[in-house]
């Protein structure tokens, strides 16, 4: 029955909760998640009376939590994207800002050893210029070892932060469900009145989760909440929650992947699934710079170090040897898939003749059994059959040694050049041995006075070599005119050569060439190629009987054709099919780098200004306002009073009829 004294004390504890919550409210103002609470109220069933309806009072019903479910999956889809472009930013900011140093670059260090060639062929002979070619040498490869480093140290950091991350997402991971079983307990009541704060709790952990990784949530109906990752990959269901690890990668033992398990159950490999966040930002920095432009920092030094070496080897040093190799030759040794179960082995060495077609692919080997196997550049899967039976053709630049003891199904993992920045040695330490000097010389023949014998007024010039094919001490070559050269009645230089060739005449007619003619002319295949490609020039009227010899050039301190030579690499399109100089390539990766970079920040840039707005949109909504809690706060007070007055008055009444009956 509905009196005025229920009336008033329904007033009382709905106006009590109310500013209760207010005073909530405002203690949180300043808490992290916190959404704000409103006291919602409704009119008590009235009661039939004599005189109609009576009103019975007032009920606070529920505890309503300020929130919006799709602006706060914007928020978190949005956070994200923004991690994952933070760190990308931050560690792409640190390499570009190296590579890109016009001192400590690589640039600088490659333009001071050809500006050191060019000075030793200005004067070949110079000790002083000697000393500075090998001292900026072996700046160049220190160089590149130090930027080898740099790259392995950051992969070390980037693994370290892998950890990290995949510690503190599995931290989030249990205690989103342990909050899970706490929302379930105090929801399961049957007033299914909502447990706020603990929802805010969840909250906050789903933001902090979201900033390492990708999320995805459902809510189920008993209150509790599936947390996904990836493109799909539970890790929290209810109360149940998985765990993620940094293992290590079957077929690159020297990378990691991430692995989600259940309980006891084994773990799945989710590295290509995962997506947004810090975790992702770390991996994707991984493959789209560090592995990418290591590799290119290698194909460059393998490129410098293998044609530096193929044209110092066709040089004469100053003690009349032929020059040996300038750098370290490279070579690379296959990385077992440690599931493999054979004995097999490979290994990949180059060539200068390839360093055009030199990628900075990765390749896998797969021994399919037999003699057979089937290399995949993984840069485009491009699948290239090698049979062992015959001889294995050079491949994209590099030719691999297998060695057999291989079960069908092993496989490698072939890096021609992602560690190849980091072996650059220089080998010459002794500036008599730079072979400045070209390896071989030409002249006319001469008496024993030294006077020459020809009566002809041919000459031979423009000696050069294109290998150290068959060059040594003993290298000689001895031409002689004659009017039937070939014996069908053509004239030119019958010859005869230490070592042999499979040809014994030039043609050369002085009625039409005497201007001069290059060769060999194209008319023999290879001619000369046993005889460290030799290539030379005449011109003039010989005579029969006239001679020419080429021969070791064993006192050539003042010849500087192999210096000249040398120096004339850095401006040869030697590289990327023959487009591209070494310092081309340098300036591909720096300029590489440098747009993802700024791509990133642009990117960066968009995500932050979206995730402003987003938690502003959120604010207004679930956000504390201080002056309108001031204003709830009077407000309910005053209804409070007017409650507690409602009773008073109920008293009076109530003292005033029983003093009447006592009277």
């Amino acid at each position: 029955m509905a009196t005025i004294f229920g009336i008033g004390t329904s007033g009382l504890l709905a106006y009590q909760q109310a500013l209760t919550t207010v005073g909530h409210n405002v203690a949180n103002a300043n808490t992290e998640g916190y959404s704000r609470q409103r006291v919602n109220m409704a009119t008590r069933t009235p009661e039939i009376t004599p005189a109609g309806w009576m009103g019975n009072g007032v009920d606070a019903v529920s505890v309503q939590r300020f929130y919006d479910d799709f602006v706060a999956t914007q928020i978190r889809s949005t956070q994200s994207a923004a991690s994952k472009l933070e760190v990308t930013h931050d560690y792409a900011s640190r390499l570009d800002d190296l590579l890109a140093d016009p001192d400590a670059g690589l640039d600088p260090a490659i333009q001071d050893f050809f500006n050191a060639l060019q000075e030793l062929s200005d004067y070949p002979g110079s000790a002083a210029a000697r000393q500075v070619v090998l001292a900026e040498a072996e700046a160049l490869a220190d160089r590149f070892v130090f930027f080898d480093r740099m790259y392995d140290q950051l992969r070390q950091d980037i693994l370290s932060e892998m950890g990290e991350a995949v510690a503190e997402i599995n931290a989030l991971a249990a205690n989103i469900a342990d909050v899970n079983d706490a929302i379930v307990k105090a929801e399961s009541d049957v007033s299914r009145s909502r447990a706020n704060d603990l929802l805010d709790q969840r909250e906050v952990l789903l933001n902090k989760l979201s900033k390492l990784t990708n999320v995805q949530t459902v809510e189920q109906d008993d209150g509790a909440i599936n947390v996904m990752i990836g493109t799909g990959q539970p890790l929290v269901v209810g109360t149940e929650y998985a765990t993620l690890s940094v293992t290590a990668n079957a077929s690159n033992p020297t990378s990691h992947d991430i692995s989600l398990s259940v309980g006891s159950s084994s773990s799945v490999v989710i590295t290509s699934q995962l997506s947004g966040g810090k975790l992702s930002g770390l991996l994707d920095f991984r493959s789209e710079y560090l592995d990418d432009g290591q590799s290119q920092l290698g194909k460059l030094a393998v490129g410098i170090v293998e044609v530096m070496n193929d044209q110092h080897v066709q040089g004469v040093d100053l003690l009349g040897q032929m020059g040996g190799n300038f750098f370290s030759p490279l070579t690379v040794q296959g990385e077992d898939n440690l599931n493999n179960t054979g004995t097999g082995a490979v290994s990949v060495s180059f060539s200068a003749d390839d360093m055009a077609d030199l990628t900075s692919s990765d390749y896998t080997l797969v021994y399919n059994g037999g003699t057979s196997y089937t290399l995949t550049r993984l840069s485009d899967n491009t699948t290239t059959a090698i049979n062992t039976a015959t001889t294995i053709p050079v491949i994209d630049g590099f030719q691999l040694a297998i060695t057999a003891g291989a079960v069908a199904g092993d496989s490698f993992l072939i890096r021609p050049t992602r560690d190849a920045a980091g072996e650059v040695n220089l080998l010459i330490t002794d500036t008599n041995l730079l072979a400045a000097a070209g390896a071989l010389r030409g002249n006319e023949v001469t008496d024993a006075n030294g006077n020459p014998v020809n009566t002809g007024t041919a000459a031979i010039s423009s000696i050069a070599t294109s290998s150290a094919t068959g060059l040594s001490s003993a290298t000689t070559m001895t031409l002689t005119y004659s009017a039937n050269a070939d014996g069908s009645g053509n004239p030119g230089f019958t010859f005869t050569s230490t070592p042999a060739l499979g040809t014994s005449y030039i043609l050369y007619d002085p009625a039409t060439e005497s201007a001069g003619k290059d060769f060999p002319d194209g008319t023999v295949s290879g001619q000369f190629d046993a005889f460290g490609g030799l290539s030379f020039h005449i011109n003039g009227t010989p005579v029969a009987g006239d001679q020419f010899v080429v021969e070791f050039n064993s006192s050539g301190s003042a010849d500087n054709r192999n210096a000249l030579a040398m120096g004339q690499l850095q401006t040869q399109l030697l590289m990327n099919g023959g487009t591209t100089t070494f310092q081309g390539v340098y300036g591909e990766l720096v300029s590489d780098i440098g747009s993802k970079t700024r791509l990133a920040e642009i990117n960066l840039g968009t995500q932050e200004g979206l995730l402003s707005a987003h938690t502003g949109r959120l604010q207004e909504i679930s956000g504390v306002n201080l002056d309108e809690e001031a204003a709830n706060l009077a407000r309910f007070q005053q209804a409070y009073q007017a409650a507690a007055q409602v009773i008073q008055v109920a008293n009076t009444v109530f003292d005033s009829l029983l003093n009447a009956v006592r009277a």
